[in-house]
């Protein structure tokens, strides 16, 4: 492979996981929900809004993980099973591989803003859906072993829409699936 393929191949992982990732957790400096951020009491008896804590917990969650498992090009050890399951798994799994392939690695981490938009309890599984505004421009692809920036499309969306659709797998919420929008946000 010579090194516009490299380049290509590179670029085109790097597109894969972008799409993938939208990432990080913008509710406090290190990626956690504020504590005022927990439902109260009261609010723990709505079951929708329960859901909803429930539902953002694991997609900080999931972005802590990916973030983990993006910079070593590794899910090994990431905790990326414990939130992400069927298509959402399958996909980081494929792109880490190709980040593993290229030599390459994400450092850094994302910056996200996460709504839950539905929620539906009298499913089952239950199901929910998320909409986030993922900002990966401090999530840089960079070379494993130098560390040298690996250069990327300018037209590319560091600023995005992305939808993630979340059930239950018995009593737990997982993220079955995410879809970046071709759309700034």
């Amino acid at each position: 492979m010579n090194r516009s393929q490299h380049r290509t191949v590179g670029a085109a992982a790097t597109a894969m996981v972008v799409a993938f990732a939208a990432a990080g957790c913008s509710n406090g400096s290190d990626g956690r929900p504020h504590s005022s951020s927990r439902p109260s009491a009261s609010k723990s008896a709505d079951p929708q809004a329960k859901a909803k804590a429930d539902v953002l917990a694991v997609y900080r969650s999931y972005w802590d993980a990916q973030v983990k498992a993006y910079a070593k090009a590794s899910p090994v050890d990431s905790g990326l099973e414990k939130y992400a399951f069927d298509k959402a798994l399958g996909k980081a799994e494929s792109e880490l591989a190709a980040l593993k392939l290229n030599g390459n690695v994400i450092k850094g981490e994302p910056k996200i803003s996460p709504t839950v938009t539905a929620v539906s309890l009298d499913e089952s599984p239950k199901k929910a859906t998320i909409t986030d505004c993922v900002d990966v421009s401090k999530w840089k692809l960079v070379k494993e072993r130098t560390g040298e920036p690996v250069p990327l499309p300018k037209e590319r969306l560091t600023r995005f829409v992305a939808t993630i659709s979340v059930r239950t797998v018995g009593h737990k919420w997982l993220i079955v699936q995410t879809q970046q929008q071709d759309r700034k946000c």
